[in-house]
């Protein structure tokens, strides 16, 4: 029993300190082992050596702060992952839905409307990543400002640097807010329908609002395509979090 008792702690304190190396990790385990193995094999003997030891939270913490370094590294390459790889994802579907063939001209190109679709595409990639990690549990208050002071910082550079970025961040910020939402709904295909109609809603009248003809239809097309974008964000963003999770040592 005081064996098992020693091992459960061990692993809780190890996979508490969050770090993203196995060798590390196994490092470690087995200096924590041989610290527990030297103060005797008896009960009596683990139990006052559990009790000298200090407490769980305690331990970890100071761990925690020990690798912190890493950690953030780390933490910081996946959400760069999620990022690039969502982005490149995002960019290859806008080329495809706006990739024109010119048979007289014998030539492609690409649609007028493709350097917005683009722009706005990133946006939202930037957008539904924020959402993730800013509510991604276990849902930290430090955590999610974050994210979302990052993403303000972004788009407060995109505006000194480019002209006419506030109204495409402002419109991503609301179809990112919605997209996640959607997320959340309870089957696929909820997540998928009221996803699409949010993002058909958003469009028609962002568009109407601002005098710009955008029929019904265009608005059905243009919410197709940030669908897939959004399905292929999501899924980037799970995949990268799990493999987050597994360099941690996480299940």
């Amino acid at each position: 029993m005081s064996d098992r008792l020693v091992e459960t702690l061990v692993e809780k304190i190890v996979a508490g300190a969050r770090i993203p190396s196995r060798q590390r990790r196994d490092e470690l385990r087995r200096e924590l082992l041989a610290h527990f193995e030297d103060a005797g094999a008896t009960p009596d003997a683990v139990h006052d050596a559990l009790q000298r030891f200090g407490s769980e939270a305690l331990v970890t913490e100071s761990l925690r702060r020990v690798y912190q370094w890493d950690y953030t590294f780390v933490y910081l390459t996946k959400i760069a992952a999620s990022i690039v790889v969502s982005a490149a994802v995002a960019l290859l579907i806008e080329v495809l839905v706006n990739l024109r063939v010119e048979v007289e001209a014998e030539a492609l190109r690409l649609a007028p409307g493709f350097s917005h679709g683009v722009a706005l595409a990133v946006a939202v990639v930037l957008a539904l990543v924020t959402a993730w990690e800013a509510t991604r549990p276990p849902v930290r208050i430090t955590r999610a400002l974050v994210a979302l002071g990052a993403y303000a910082m972004v788009c407060g550079l995109a505006a000194l640097l480019l002209t006419n970025t506030t109204g495409l961040f402002a419109t991503a910020a609301i179809l990112g807010a919605l997209g996640y939402a959607g997320a959340k709904t309870t089957t696929p295909t909820m997540k998928v329908l009221s996803t699409f109609i949010a993002f058909a809603a958003v469009e028609y009248l962002l568009h109407w609002r601002l005098g710009v003809a955008f029929g019904a239809q265009r608005a059905i097309a243009a919410s197709v395509v940030l669908v897939a974008i959004w399905a292929c964000t999501l899924s980037v963003a799970t995949r990268v979090d799990r493999a987050f999770r597994h360099s941690l040592g996480a299940a």
